[in-house]
């Protein structure tokens, strides 16, 4: 109950006369109460959303089959059964992902992987978190969460993998453990893993924990953007195309899940794949503060207190993923979203 995730939607209650109720300070589960009612929250999740609609959501294999069922990007997927179809699934792809199929933060996921060696080293580490594992296509782009409230878009966050900066004297190792330090003051769970994962992202590089960076010299130590394995997260708010809000807003309402973060990666030419659903929405800093009180408005319309803050301007989809990746300029359009008849109405044209 002490964590940000809690204490961001709590403290906002509060400033608004909603009593907050404790009823389990462990899982962390709460009521907020206002004149005759009564709502129960776990982050995100509220009573709003069906037991049905959130598994549907959480699983992110059942997930995948859904969104693509119904005609949104997704990457390629498969339920992993054994070595020799995960060999075979990686032969048809560049490179894959191994992933549970229920967890949070990035656990037991490895990015990237392209050979057997990699392929069997994944595997182990995704099972140390859950023995169903997913097998899934890599592919690239900005990441960004499209986050929505009452099923209307609220704002985004891009997130940012991993990276320290040289300072010519600290080897990867130290500068890692400096920068988990210096988190740990404000965030603990914002911490890089000192794991086989990050080692292995190194070595991709060329380097390892060994290695000293010079001065300035900056370094993406994992390949997952995850804030919980040291990403960083900065909100883009009105940064997102109209096109992909209403992609986003039109999977909320799908899978009917009024409070939900859609995981996106889209790259320069403007097309976009839908990684993950978010159902138990961690309303958190840096975004919180804009998520929390559209959250209050829709549990508790009554205790509206005035126009939210908005979020801050930035660069259209195109600029936005050309700022982080260098690209050239290029005309770009994105594709036309139509609501009546969601089943592959995405067409993305450069």
């Amino acid at each position: 109950m002490d964590s940000v995730y809690t204490t961001t939607i709590t403290q906002a209650a509060q400033k608004r006369g909603i009593r907050v109720e404790i009823l389990d300070p462990v899982l962390p589960v709460f009521a907020l109460h206002f004149d005759n009612k009564a709502v129960r929250c776990y982050n995100g999740l509220t009573d709003f959303t069906g037991a049905a609609s959130f598994h549907l959501a959480q699983d992110k294999g059942a997930a995948n089959r859904f969104l693509r069922e119904n005609g949104f990007h997704v990457p390629a997927q498969e339920c992993y059964s054994g070595l020799n179809q995960a060999i075979s699934f990686m032969g048809r792809h560049e490179r894959i992902v191994i992933k549970p199929v229920s967890q949070w933060g990035g656990r037991g996921v490895s990015t990237h992987v392209s050979n057997r060696i990699e392929l069997a080293a994944a595997i182990t580490f995704a099972k140390r978190f859950s023995n169903e594992l997913l097998l899934e296509e890599c592919v690239h782009g900005v990441d960004w969460r499209l986050i929505y409230v009452d099923y209307k878009f609220v704002t985004a966050i891009q997130r940012t993998p991993a990276a320290i900066e040289g300072n010519g004297v600290d080897s990867i190792k130290k500068l890692i453990q400096k920068k988990n330090a210096t988190a740990r003051k404000t965030d603990p769970s914002n911490r890089i893993p000192l794991d086989k994962e990050t080692a292995r992202t190194i070595k991709f590089l060329g380097y390892d924990y060994d290695f000293v960076p010079a001065e300035g010299q900056n370094i993406t130590v994992r390949r997952t953007s995850n804030y919980h394995t040291g990403g960083t997260v900065d909100i883009i708010g009105n940064g997102i195309g109209g096109e992909l809000i209403a992609m986003g807003e039109a999977v909320a309402k799908l899978v009917k899940i009024p409070v939900l973060g859609v995981d996106i990666l889209a790259n320069e030419n403007g097309h976009h794949h839908i990684i993950e659903l978010s159902p138990d929405l961690a309303i958190s800093p840096p975004e919180g503060y804009i998520v929390v009180e559209k959250f209050l408005d829709f549990l508790f319309p009554e205790t509206k207190t005035g126009a939210l803050i908005a979020a801050p301007e930035t660069d259209s989809i195109k600029q936005q993923y050309r700022s982080n990746n260098n690209f050239p300029q290029s005309t770009l359009q994105i594709g036309d979203f139509n609501h009546e008849n969601h089943r592959n109405s995405w067409k993305s044209t450069v």
